[in-house]
């Protein structure tokens, strides 16, 4: 069964439309309040006074458009900015696929630098996240060298990885 859903996550279309069935909505809820980021800061608002800080990410992996990994990059720095302009404890986690990995790892570096910078200078911490196996040493790689830059990085492991 686990390995089914782990290869239904890499599928695009499912990753689309399977979460606007009702019983995925249901089953995610707890970890996944919304698909809007408004959304996301409904539930980090509703959640901070319980002394429970947030992390948000955006949902998908390995982008394969220049434009789409620029995309998500602007959407991690417009998103740091809103968190911290409604002061909420809530730090962003970001994948390396995400911001164009697959496609240009200097642009991705790019990227990860300009969203390390802008979470320092709101206070706030960011997480690269880990992938899959084959990304393993690369994701440690970028978050060492931000680590030298910004201490305020860290990498959220997966106990599993595909």
């Amino acid at each position: 069964m686990r390995s089914l859903l782990l290869k239904a996550s890499d599928n695009r279309w499912l990753r689309e439309h399977g979460v606007r069935a009702p019983f995925v909505r249901r089953a995610v809820a707890r970890f996944m309040p919304g698909e809007t980021f408004d959304d996301m800061l409904a539930a980090a608002r509703t959640l901070e006074p319980q002394g429970i800080a947030s992390v948000f990410t955006r949902l998908g992996e390995n982008v394969s458009d220049v434009a789409e990994a620029d995309a998500v990059a602007s959407h991690y720095l417009e998103g740091i900015d809103r968190i911290r302009q409604l002061r909420i404890a809530c730090e962003p986690s970001v994948k390396p696929t995400q911001l164009g990995l697959d496609i240009d790892r200097d642009r991705a570096r790019h990227h990860l630098v300009a969203i390390a910078q802008r979470a320092q200078d709101a206070g706030s911490y960011l997480w690269i996240d880990m992938e899959q196996s084959p990304y393993v040493e690369v994701t440690l790689d970028l978050t060492e060298e931000l680590r030298r830059r910004f201490p305020g990085v860290g990498v959220c492991l997966q106990a599993y990885l595909p």
